[in-house]
């Protein structure tokens, strides 16, 4: 399909500003090997090291942690089904902001932006970089508390400069780093493989079998999910995307593919070489494993390959979530500022809100703590989303209009909303449960957070609104 069958609903954001300027329309830059690279890149990120040890703490069976991989593998599936049909229904830049914009309207848009902003932008990037910033520490043996946390804001201002320099120069460097990382992982996986001193038959049969209830399976699925965040994140650039009908949905398919290979060989590669008991809580299991070869420089190498995951994690993140804000912005539902893009469409302010909020994430906590924040917060937000895909599909019958062509259909779609929405709920009571539990006052900070920004809404319409009505009168005089 040609790209220039949009729906009508695109046509709002035709401006006749130029390039650069507050709804200004965007050039269709990228094509379908960088969509889908966006979707690996942000995915293979901390979690493909930091996460299998955090899983391990909750599931004692080398079966059931196999299984969380191929689990979270389909429920991101069921989720790239959605996201493409509402992106293709609507491509615009930010995803799912717009899909909330146009199901709900200003107060869910706004809610969603500043909330994603907060917690996936500021602490998702945060989680990477605070994750990059330890690996940097070990590799140069500083253990001072400063060492982590400085490492982490410069991969941050690194990958900012980057993507500050254009949307070409940013997909470039993703697409790149994605095929390093990439490489990188299946090779780790390779020499586990080889250093594995049993298959995993035997290695079940030696582990610990304490019995796992459903909390603690969802919370082993919470570090799966977590590496398989950011598949569907191409979805935000689907205004900068060429022929996105059809690149975009593919793009999201082979981005699962390809993820979901990656993780079930490299993690059975780990369980192959390690005991779940011997995993548990470890930062860096192939660290652990690599350990007994003395006289090599394994370890460096490890936490060399570490930290290139990690920022190009980092990069692919900035490239694609920052529309959000960027989107928000150019409606109107935050600093105009931040709706202007750079001649070679960075959108320059709005990184570096990005920047100054995932740094205040790294130096402020550690990489748990992050982990829960963010999942707490995805929970409710992404609910919301698949949500809007229910509500469009009965809004078009109650209209009597039929399905649009030229939008992706999910199979089963209404069903696998639901499923999902479940799902999204399921994540965010264990997590309130666990911190209830334990003590913990994560969970009731998020919810504050998300509290505070529904006020600020209201102050935000209330202040747009005087100011409008200034210079309504000032026009009159």
């Amino acid at each position: 399909m040609d790209d220039g069958s949009q729906p009508a609903a695109d046509a709002r954001h035709v401006s006749s500003e130029p390039v650069g300027g507050p709804g200004a329309p965007l050039r269709r830059i990228l094509g379908p090997v960088s969509v889908a690279c966006v979707g690996v890149g942000v995915a293979i990120g901390s979690g493909i090291f930091a996460t299998p040890g955090e899983a391990a703490k909750h599931l004692h069976s080398p079966g059931a942690l196999l299984s969380i991989w191929v689990v979270a593998g389909f429920v991101t599936l069921l989720q790239s089904f959605v996201t493409a049909e509402l992106a293709t229904r609507f491509p615009r830049a930010g995803g799912e902001y717009q899909f909330l914009r146009e199901a709900y309207g200003d107060f869910a848009a706004f809610f969603f932006g500043w909330s994603f902003t907060i917690f996936i932008v500021g602490g998702g990037a945060g989680t990477i970089a605070a994750a990059f910033g330890e690996f940097i520490a070990e590799l140069l043996v500083m253990d001072q508390p400063w060492s982590a946390p400085l490492f982490g804001c410069a991969a941050i201002a690194a990958v900012t400069t980057v993507n500050a320099l254009g949307l070409r120069t940013g997909a470039v460097t993703q697409n790149l780093l994605t095929f390093l990382k990439t490489s990188a992982v299946v090779a780790i996986a390779v020499g586990a493989l080889l250093m594995a001193r049993r298959a995993v038959p035997a290695a079940q049969a030696a582990a610990p079998t304490g019995g796992a209830t459903l909390e603690s399976y969802l919370l082993a699925l919470l570090p799966a999910f977590w590496s398989y965040s950011g598949a569907n994140d191409s979805a935000k650039l689907a205004e900068e995307t060429r022929d996105v009908n059809r690149a975009l949905p593919r793009a999201l398919l082979a981005t699962v593919t390809v993820l979901t290979a990656v993780y079930c060989f490299y993690n059975y590669a780990l369980l192959c070489a390690a005991r779940p008991d011997q995993m548990a809580g470890v930062r860096s299991v192939p660290a652990m494993i690599f350990a007994p070869l003395t006289g090599y420089p394994v370890n460096e190498m490890i936490l060399i390959a570490s930290a290139l995951v990690c920022l190009g994690a980092l990069s692919s993140t900035f490239l694609a979530n920052i529309r959000v804000t960027y989107a928000m912005a150019r409606d109107g539902l935050t600093f105009r500022a931040l709706g202007r893009m750079s001649a070679k469409q960075a959108p320059v302010a709005s990184l570096v809100v990005g920047a100054v909020l995932a740094c205040a994430f790294v130096v402020n906590r550690r990489f748990e703590d992050i982990l829960r924040i963010y999942f707490l917060a995805s929970a409710l937000l992404f609910g919301l989303t698949y949500a809007s895909m229910i509500v469009f599909r009965l809004r078009d019958r109650r209209e009597g209009r039929a399905f649009p062509s030229n939008v992706f259909r999910t199979p089963f779609g209404m069903a696998v909303a639901g499923l999902l929405i479940v799902i999204e709920l399921a994540i965010g009571a264990s997590i309130i449960s666990s911190d209830l539990r334990t003590g913990s006052r994560d969970s009731l900070m998020t919810l504050a957070l998300l509290t505070a920004l529904a006020v600020l809404y209201v102050v935000w319409k209330a202040v747009v609104a005087r100011f409008a009505g200034a210079d309504h009168s000032g026009g009159r005089r």
